[in-house]
């Protein structure tokens, strides 16, 4: 495993203009990040790629930029990419760019597997070229102060961690959500959000946790992916963790960290207010009977915070972003743990 990162997470409190994007995939989340991005001045949209050249043309009348339907030139037009496809589709898209030289923002998962994200961590590091896994929510600046919080004992020794993820997806058999051959399923579109956030709560200074054991339990979609499925985790340090997620049941967003001392509890961990655009957090405390919230506000929302991350990222010279986001070694232990998980429905590991 390389050293810690620890040099300095960048000031993101200046708008930042100068990063033209080229965004890859036209879906849900591709619209997301353009409108959070060109609204907060973000950066601008230089190129949107799609195989339907007019799903491209729609966003491009929206947010800017020129349509495309070839990737490569996407890739070598702008300066950073942003990968919005399904699942599926990221590795050799993500490859291409890394080895052309295009610094990635790739949405999460980076992969399906931990194999194909070490494939394009390995592509990252053989070219230099700056690479980020769009876990989002560790942009926040809650995600800091929890951190913190934690790893200078304000509840104490950390044991326990719950956190769930969940909400109704009523859409059809072939939407990527509930489709095989597009990644689909509960654990790899929302299941890392509680895998990842539980493994850097459970780890120590700068270096994330990984599950020394792992069950589960959970339901199948028609289709064959997980809908609905807890996990019960032992992390390498002894703390414990249920995480749970789902696409079939609103479960809503929810992290608690219970120590020796006290609890810790993030309301809205992964979406400031319950919301893509949301900026304020909460962050309470509860030792010795005491009860402390402490409100805290982002200048821009994540998605904005993670593009002018990107910007930093390759004014700094280096490949991955600061701590507390995730750092590459952490995006192949996220996906191994992911892994694990979903083989666990099956074949239970001990």
């Amino acid at each position: 495993m390389r050293e810690p990162r620890t040099y300095d997470a960048p000031t993101m409190s200046t708008p930042i203009v100068a990063t033209r994007w080229g965004i890859i995939g036209t879906g849900g989340i591709a619209r997301v990040f353009a409108q959070c991005v060109t609204t907060t001045s973000s950066g601008t949209i230089s190129q949107i790629c799609s195989r339907n050249a007019k799903s491209a043309e729609a966003l491009c009348v929206d947010f800017g930029g020129s349509p495309s339907t070839v990737v490569d030139h996407t890739i070598r037009s702008c300066d950073a990419i942003y990968i919005a496809t399904p699942h599926t589709a990221h590795r050799d898209v993500a490859v291409a760019a890394l080895h052309a030289g295009t610094p990635v923002l790739c949405e999460k998962p980076m992969t399906c597997s931990e194999a194909d994200t070490r494939t394009v961590v390995d592509a990252a590091r053989t070219s230099g070229t700056p690479l980020i896994e769009a876990w989002m929510y560790r942009c926040h600046p809650q995600i800091g102060l929890a951190v913190s919080l934690l790893r200078t004992n304000a509840i104490g020794a950390v044991q326990h961690i719950a956190t769930t993820f969940g909400f109704e997806a009523n859409v059809d058999a072939m939407h990527r959500l509930r489709n095989p051959d597009l990644g689909g399923g509960a654990i790899l579109d929302i299941g890392g959000y509680p895998m990842s956030i539980s493994m850097l709560f459970a780890g120590d200074t700068h270096v994330h946790a990984s599950p020394s054991t792992l069950q589960a339990t959970g339901t199948l979609d028609s289709t064959g992916v997980d809908a609905d499925t807890t996990a019960t985790v032992t992390f390498d340090g002894g703390t414990t963790a249920t995480l749970r997620a789902s696409i079939t049941t609103d479960l809503g967003m929810h992290v608690e960290v219970r120590g020796t001392d006290g609890a810790l509890c993030l309301e809205s961990p992964f979406l400031p207010e319950s919301k893509r655009e949301g900026l304020r957090a909460t962050v309470v405390l509860s030792v010795d009977g005491h009860c402390v919230k402490q409100h805290i506000h982002a200048p821009v929302d994540c998605f904005s915070l993670e593009a002018r991350a990107m910007r930093a990222l390759i004014a700094s010279g280096n490949i991955e972003p600061p701590f507390p986001m995730v750092g590459h070694d952490e995006s192949i232990a996220i996906a191994a743990a992911l892994d694990r998980w979903r083989a666990a429905l099956t074949e239970p590991d001990s």
